[in-house]
């Protein structure tokens, strides 16, 4: 079980990580307010996922990752760097949040054995569904088309 748990926490720590960067750097470019304000609320949501996980890692006794990216998370970091219409960030992130979700549902049955660690991603992928909806209200009121 902890192993199992470690892993694909570690691996989550590391996305999350990851897009967090993608979102700091985002909100600093800041071109519309609307645009600044959610990323806000996705920046928020965003450190509370790596602090729960950060917590439950340190319960398994896992020590913390350095807090440096990894080959994937500089990766995607160009990604989001190429990305210069607002409509392109935007989608860009929606994607994010999709990956996010699917990833929650891929791995959530892998933590069987894991009943805290399950708990913690269920209530973590019901705060990015919900982050998705409000996203994607975003891009309608901004007349940027759905992928």
């Amino acid at each position: 079980m902890a192993n199992t748990s470690v892993s694909i926490l570690t691996q989550h720590l590391k996305s999350q990580l990851a897009y967090l960067a993608v979102m700091r750097e985002y909100h600093q470019g800041g071109e519309s307010p609307y645009f600044k304000s959610a990323l806000s609320f996705a920046l928020e949501d965003t450190q509370e996922a790596i602090a729960r996980v950060a917590s439950r890692l340190r319960q398994l006794g896992h020590p913390l990752l350095d807090q440096s990216l990894d080959e994937t998370g500089e990766k995607l970091l160009r990604q989001a760097r190429s990305r210069r219409s607002l409509e392109d960030k935007l989608k860009f992130v929606q994607h994010g949040l999709k990956h996010q979700l699917e990833w929650y549902g891929a791995h959530l049955k892998d933590l069987k054995d894991d009943a805290d660690s399950q708990a913690i991603f269920v209530a973590l992928a019901e705060q990015t569904r919900v982050r998705l909806e409000r996203w994607e209200t975003l891009m309608k009121e901004l007349k940027v088309p759905l992928d």
